[in-house]
């Protein structure tokens, strides 16, 4: 009886869960026995030597913060603790469309784009069309002349341009630089804003832990304002009280409200402060400060 060569066999691990399995020299592809997940092996390797992915780039899951090693050619990829969707690259959006765009890297909305989706991610996301959608970024989100976007709005650093449109339910980030038309209806949330020449916000201002600037050319729509600073280079006038641990008055700013209460109120020559000061309560400790003894720069000009 003749001998039955055996095929000869190597060792592969699977990328999905590393663990080892036997398979023939030669397989291009396999399942693996343990998770049951899909996998190619690839034609080109020594015995017992499996073929290996060159991993060179280190993303984090959008969903799970989990760390995933990838080729740096990969167009897309599967977080492998929650199986979360990723497209990989930069990506444009032309025309109209809908549904979910879920992308690791920069996104750009392009002039004349509508898009509808349910949420769109990436790392940096410009927008100069017409979006309505939750929109999440892991660096930053611009808002160019133009634009028109309402939804919702998560990043570290948000800035919009002159000449963009926003309405939004809510806008949730680190710093916030506008330059244009705003409106909230729901949640502001930040630890720094500036409200740039030409800046329209409407919405509340009531964040005790931000700093807030106004600079000349600005315009707020608000009843009242209460945050940690309030920087005030044009001109801001209030229904309701004003509540601030520093309130800085340039020598162009002027503010004007019935009821203001701060630990520190500078005001330069030139500037305008009108209203009661109150006494401030700090948060801690909580004993009252007379208002008398507010440290006010001796040659302001309050009004």
């Amino acid at each position: 009886m003749a001998d039955v060569k055996k095929t000869k066999q190597a060792e592969v691990i699977c990328p999905h869960c590393k663990k080892s399995q036997s398979e023939p020299e030669g397989a291009f592809s396999t399942n693996c026995r343990a998770c049951g997940r899909y996998f190619k092996i690839g034609a080109k390797r020594g015995p017992r030597v499996s073929r290996a992915l060159k991993a060179d780039r280190e993303i984090f899951c959008i969903k799970c913060g989990a760390p995933n090693l990838i080729s740096s050619a990969a167009m897309s990829t599967q977080c492998a603790r929650c199986l979360h969707y990723l497209e990989l690259g930069d990506k444009v959006v032309r025309g109209n469309q809908t549904g979910k765009l879920y992308a690791y890297d920069d996104v750009v909305f392009a002039e004349g784009c509508s898009f509808k989706g349910m949420e769109a991610t990436g790392r940096r996301i410009e927008v100069r069309g017409n979006v309505f959608s939750k929109l999440r970024a892991s660096a930053e989100i611009v808002v160019f002349e133009g634009a028109q976007l309402s939804g919702e709005v998560h990043a570290p650093v948000v800035r919009i341009e002159r000449g963009a449109k926003i309405k939004l339910q809510t806008l949730e980030c680190a710093r916030l630089r506008v330059s244009s038309e705003l409106e909230i209806s729901g949640t502001l949330t930040a630890s720094e804003i500036i409200f740039g020449d030409g800046a329209v916000y409407t919405g509340r201002l009531q964040m005790p832990e931000t700093k807030l600037k106004i600079e000349f050319g600005a315009k707020t729509h608000v009843d009242s304002i209460t945050c940690s600073e309030l920087i005030v280079e044009g001109k801001v006038t209030l229904a309701g009280p004003l509540l601030a641990e520093t309130i800085i008055v340039s020598s162009s700013g002027h503010v004007s409200s019935p009821r203001i209460s701060a630990a520190r109120i500078e005001v330069s020559r030139g500037g305008g402060l009108q209203g009661r000061i109150d006494k401030y309560v700090p948060k801690e400790p909580p004993a009252e400060i007379p208002s008398s003894e507010a440290k006010i720069n001796p040659q302001a000009e309050a009004v």
